[in-house]
Parts: C-alpha cells; structure tokens; sequence
C-alpha cells in the first residue's frame, strides 16, 4: 500500500521575515525616489514662476528705460542710489517696509568683502551676475513715456516718473505675518491734479521724495519714495542693480555707475560744464535730504552724466528658499547664514537695455 506524504502549506517564520525586509526596503526606495521626484518638481515649478515674474519686471523695465526722457536742461530725469544698509523702516519703503528681524534680516554692508555682505559692486569674475547691490538695492528712478489709450487729459501718452525699489515687507497686516522681499513699480499719473507735470520733470523735486506731501494714493508722486502694496511686480525678489554705460571721449562704452562702493548715487543731468569722465560736474545737485536719512552721498559718491545702456540684475528666490530665509529671520532656524541660504536657492536674470535718447 502507497502512502502520499503530507503537503506542507503556507511560509516558514524566516520565509515571511525576508520577505518582510524586502518589502521594506523596497517601499524607502520607492519613497526616496517619489520624494526626489516631488522636489525636483517644487523646485522646477518654483523656478518657472520666479522666471515668471522676473520675465514680466524685465519687460516693464525695458520699455519704461528705451522710452526714458532725458534732457540737458538742468534737471534730474533719471536717477539710481544704491541703498547699502537700512534701518527700521529704511531710506525709503515707508510703512509697508521693515527691515528688521528677530534673528537678522539681510546683512547690510557692515561685512564688506566677506561672504555675507550684501554690497559687492566689484566682484573678482568681474561679472555682473555676481554683483551684490546693497541690502535694499538700487533704488531706480526715472521719467519716461508709457503707451495709454488716448481716452482722456489724464491718461495721455505723456512722460511720467517711474520707480523701481526692493522692499521687504509682510504679506498682510498684523503680528506674525507672513514677510518676504519684493520688487515694486511705482508710477505716476501724467498730468491733472498730483501729477508728473504738477511737481515736474525733476527727481530731485521735493514731492518725489516725501510722502508728506507728495502724497500716498495710488499714482501720486510720493509713492515714487514709498509704494503702495498694490504696486507690488515681482516676488521674492532679494536682490536688484543697475549698472549704467557711456561713453568716454574715445567713444568706448564704459560703466560710469556703480564703479566702486564710494560711487553710489548717479543722476542724469548737467551743471556747470564737463570736467572728467566718468562725467562730474564742477557743481553738483545734492540729492534731498529725504532720500539721504540713512546713509549720506557726498559729492564724491555721485555721477552725473547721461548714460546710453543699462545692465539690469534681478535675484529672485525660489519658494522654498524664501521659506529658509524667513526661518532664519524669525529665530526658527540658524544652521545656515542668510546669504549662504540665498545662493542655494536663487536664481540670477540680467538684461542690457538700451535707455531713450536725449535733446540737446
């Protein structure tokens, strides 16, 4: 008589342990890779609205720098200061700006030539993208003519001032909001009432300069100093320069702002006949004193002259870049040193731009 051997069912304990690890392991794997494809994501997507953004504020300054008015009559018609370091609410900004922090907000130029200042006009590489212009910036500013439809007096294609400012600020009102750094775009209307023509064709002119009295509703000359929110162009925008190109007696194309840190303020202007080059004049406009509350610019410090190309630098963060940062300006985080957070996540965008011509 045949006997069958008993069939054994099932999986022994160590059968089911390997299997068990080997599910493990595969599940990290496949958690690793979805995690690295879900930050290659953010990143990409951060990446492509920073460019973005930073698209449409290039596009704003091209058109408003070729259309630029620049006359040799005496007045200043475009103008850029480099703001090195602020306090509270800074040299412009105004009530919308704060640029202190529990834990440091960007450095100043306190650290000049070391890897954390903010202000490097002239880097080794010698180029543009490594610059660093201050911890607000340039302040740029300028009258130009933007196209509008011809519907009214009010809203003609006439010249008008422009600003460009970085500005860091919080998101909405109230105690721990959210702050960010920002590039905003102020303009003001042509003509009728607070206007461009009311306070002239001169951004030296007090009312550009004080929102006291120059006003702080949208499109009037004092939001040239101090933007309203609603100007806002670009966000997470940590850094903006200009670096402005003449010609020299050889007719060779040479920057005249900023050459150096004792070198910035420029104004497009004349007074008192050409002395040297880079152009200085023998008796220099000083600029307001509004504009200088935190950091004076000697005659020695400004250019004057009228300048026929700009290089323009924008640095604009990623989202998860302006998170760290905002760590590190709150007191949460302190592993990393502000800019060693910027560089890792940023992104540089450069553009040269012809500037409009000027009468005689």
């Amino acid at each position: 008589m045949n006997r069958r051997l008993p069939v054994r069912g099932g999986f022994t304990l160590i059968e089911l342990l390997v299997a068990t690890a080997i599910t493990v392991v595969l599940a990290g794997l496949l958690g690793a890779v979805a995690t690295n494809v879900l930050r290659a994501w953010q990143r990409a997507g951060g990446e492509l609205e920073g460019a973005g953004q930073v698209a449409l504020a290039l596009d704003f300054l091209e058109r408003d720098l070729r259309a630029a008015v620049l006359r040799r009559d005496g007045r200043v018609w475009l103008a850029a200061t480099v703001q090195p370091d602020q306090a509270g609410a800074g040299d412009i900004g105004g009530s919308l700006a704060n640029w202190t922090a529990p834990g440091g907000a960007k450095p100043g130029w306190s650290f000049p030539g070391t890897t954390d200042s903010s202000l490097q006009l002239q880097p080794a590489s010698g180029r543009l993208e490594d610059c660093r212009f201050g911890m607000e910036g340039v302040w740029l500013r300028l009258i130009t003519t933007v196209p509008d439809a011809n519907t009214d007096l009010g809203s003609t294609s006439a010249p008008r001032a422009v600003s460009y400012q970085l500005v860091r600020h919080a998101l909405a009102s109230g105690a721990g909001a959210t702050v960010r750094y920002s590039l905003f775009r102020a303009e003001v209307r042509p003509m009728v009432g607070r206007s461009t023509f009311a306070t002239g064709y001169d951004l030296f002119a007090a009312d550009y300069n004080n929102p006291a009295t120059g006003g702080a509703n949208l499109a009037d000359p004092g939001t040239i100093r101090r933007p309203r929110r609603d100007q806002l162009l670009a966000n997470n925008v940590i850094d903006f320069g200009v670096r402005l190109w003449a010609r020299d007696a050889a007719g060779t194309l040479a920057i005249v702002f900023p050459r150096s840190a004792n070198n910035l303020g420029f104004a497009a202007t004349v007074r008192n006949g050409l002395s040297t080059f880079p152009p200085v004049w023998g008796t220099n406009p000083a600029l307001p004193p509004a504009v200088a509350s935190a950091h004076a610019y000697p005659a020695a410090e400004m250019t004057y002259g009228f300048p026929e190309a700009a290089e323009v630098f924008v640095r604009v963060l990623t989202e998860e870049g302006a998170r760290e940062i905002e760590a590190v300006e709150s007191g949460r985080s302190s592993g990393r040193t502000w800019w060693e957070i910027a560089l890792a996540h940023s992104y540089v965008y450069t553009q040269w731009i012809p500037i409009g011509g000027w009468a005689p």
